[in-house]
């Protein structure tokens, strides 16, 4: 809001502050302080139940109350509590709650997520590692839930602690459990790089990528592990995609500047024509079009490298694609018809 939007009050809050005013105004007349005190405490009640939230917590505080020993019911208000963004309060609920039933693997759950948000990775990776020690050797031990998201958390405690065999032994984990999550794979294949492990890491970022195309962390991973390995041409597939995905990203953007630019890309593609290197010739044309897609120049040099290496009928599908972009495109007309190399 700019300091020349006008602000007008809404309707209810005239009506409100009316009210207020009336209420205030007898009970000054009439002497009767207890009246306003009452109204005021009315009305902080009607507001406290406003949203479907806020009487859900509630009636989660009245159920407690009446029975304080449910550790079930504590867990289910202190989730309420946390949803509602009081932390310290959600947590004082699990905490009742796990004394009140050690073994509840829900509880220790939640006391490791409300952890993790306020910060405290030191007792969520306590609270989290009681989950996993509970559900060791149960009978539904390869498929419970709470259990995978431990190992989940767990991994990203480690990761960030550059304890990378940990991390990569939590998300396998966590996988065993939980097979279709692209998240768990992405961060797999950050440990893997970690260890050094760049070609269990690519597979790791082909599974995240299959399960979520348009990741686009996983794009500039695994454009940045190509980069290093000197495959600048699929480095670059990965790296547009994931500046196109996540434009704002300035590591995205770092690293596809690394590739270079469009007017070096196409000069070497001439140079390497000129020198009979059609092969290197295509693929400066294909850097210098992942460069900048847009490119009509780009587009035309794949072609001429294409004529010149003899595959005409490719040449003419890539002219085709310059004409959409510009029509009247002399050089991409002659190459769709054209008949010999």
């Amino acid at each position: 809001m700019t300091e020349e939007t006008e602000v007008r009050p809404s309707r209810r809050n005239v009506d409100s502050a009316l009210r207020w005013v009336v209420v205030a105004l007898v009970a000054a007349i009439l002497g009767l302080g207890g009246l306003l005190g009452y109204t005021i405490w009315q009305t902080r009640q009607e507001e406290s139940t406003a949203t479907p939230a806020q009487r859900a917590l509630g009636e989660l505080e009245k159920f407690v109350k009446a029975q304080p020993n449910s550790a079930a019911g504590r867990v289910r208000y202190g989730e309420a509590l946390a949803t509602a963004g009081m932390l310290k309060e959600a947590t004082q609920q699990f905490k009742a709650a796990v004394k009140l039933d050690e073994k509840h693997t829900g509880a220790w759950l939640d006391l490791g997520l409300v952890a993790m948000e306020a910060k405290d990775r030191t007792n969520a990776e306590k609270y989290f590692n009681k989950v996993v020690d509970l559900t060791t050797g149960s009978t539904y031990e390869a498929i419970n839930q709470r259990r995978g998201v431990a190992f989940f958390h767990l991994g990203e405690i480690a990761l960030d602690d550059r304890r990378y065999e940990e991390a990569a032994g939590y998300f396998k984990g966590s996988l065993r459990i939980k097979k279709d999550s692209s998240t768990t794979y992405y961060l797999l294949a950050n440990a893997l790089h970690g260890l050094g492990d760049d070609d269990a890491a690519l597979e790791q970022l082909d599974a995240a990528l299959a399960f979520d195309p348009n990741y686009a962390e996983a794009h500039y991973l695994y454009g940045v592990l190509l980069l290093e390995r000197k495959d600048r041409i699929n480095a670059a597939v990965h790296l547009r995609k994931a500046v196109d995905l996540a434009p704002d990203s300035e590591l995205a953007k770092t690293a596809f500047a690394k590739l270079g630019t469009l007017d070096d890309a196409i000069k070497r593609s001439k140079e390497a024509l000129a020198a009979g290197r059609d092969t290197d010739a295509v693929d400066e044309a294909l850097l210098a079009r992942q460069i900048d897609p847009t490119s009509v120049e780009a587009i035309l040099a794949q072609a001429r490298a294409l004529v010149s290496r003899g595959d005409v009928k490719s040449a003419q599908t890539v002219a085709r694609e310059a004409l959409k972009l510009d029509p009247k495109n002399a050089e991409a007309k002659r190459i769709t018809q054209s008949t010999t190399p």
